[in-house]
């Protein structure tokens, strides 16, 4: 299928979609966005991907789409594409020149949908990029519009023949991937790294945080990057592939079957079917 979008302003429909040159999203990247799988014309984790909007609305003070309109572009996006990945994006919406955000904002709503991707079929390959993460605790857990570090660690990882690199804030603790959530497993624990300093609070971490429980137990804690010299095994995760299984972690040769695995899928699959094996 071809990818199918749509624009509101306010609650008011774009017909046809375009957009505003002057919205702040494009100027500043003075918005927010959510990218969700959607499964048999459903979206399982709507209510975690809508809290963090919202929330992430409230902290940037961009006016709160009502869910009536929330509600009509994910139906329309899924009736579009039952099985596919689902993208809104909420900015400032049009601006006059210069950073001060108006008092009067009417919001714009981009609703896309897009082919989902194919199942991962093996192990990927990663290694702790030179890009670092900036710190910056009034954008910290938020899925923001501002993704040049992203975009730069992207390019970086694609030049050195990466699957994906693992990116470490500004004092040196590994964070996340370019574009997912991680959990090491170090000294025969678990851990997945507190996003209170950089990073974004991933739904698929919050599931497995919410209902995964490993032998040896899973814990939030910093990882500095010597603590990758002693890496076991490490699984990337997003709302969009579910679990990653990394092989090699530079010259680091990594478990594909740690203790736990089997129970961190059955808890994704349990609570989205898009991630079911059978």
């Amino acid at each position: 299928m071809a990818e199918w979008w749509a624009v509101w302003r306010g609650d008011t429909a774009i017909e046809p979609a375009r957009l505003d040159p002057a919205d702040r999203g494009l100027a500043y990247g003075d918005g927010l966005f959510e990218t969700m799988r959607a499964s048999g014309g459903v979206l399982p984790w709507w209510p975690r991907h809508r809290a963090r909007l919202l929330a992430g609305a409230d902290r940037l003070a961009i006016p709160r789409p009502s869910d009536a309109l929330l509600e009509a572009a994910l139906d329309a996006a899924v009736r579009a594409c039952p099985e596919s990945v689902v993208k809104l994006v909420l900015t400032r919406g049009f601006g006059a020149r210069g950073y001060a955000p108006p008092d009067d904002a009417v919001p714009t709503l981009i609703a896309s949908a897009a082919p989902a991707p194919l199942a991962a079929t093996g192990p990927i390959t990663v290694d702790l990029l030179d890009l670092r993460l900036g710190l910056q605790p009034a954008l910290v857990g938020l899925k923001h519009l501002n993704r040049l570090e992203q975009v730069l660690g992207a390019r970086e990882a694609a030049r050195r023949g990466l699957d994906d690199g693992l990116m470490a804030d500004a004092d040196g603790h590994v964070t996340c991937s370019t574009r997912a959530n991680l959990f090491a497993r170090i000294d025969g624990r678990w851990i997945t790294p507190p996003v209170d300093r950089a990073g974004v609070a991933g739904i698929a971490r919050g599931v497995l945080l919410d209902h995964w429980t490993p032998g040896g137990g899973l814990r939030v804690a910093p990882l500095p990057i010597a603590a990758l010299a002693r890496l076991e095994a490490l699984v990337l995760v997003n709302a969009v592939r579910g679990i990653l299984v990394a092989g090699r972690c530079g010259d680091r040769v990594l478990d594909l079957d740690p203790p736990g695995l089997d129970a961190a899928r059955a808890a994704l699959a349990a609570s989205h079917p898009a991630f079911r094996e059978d």
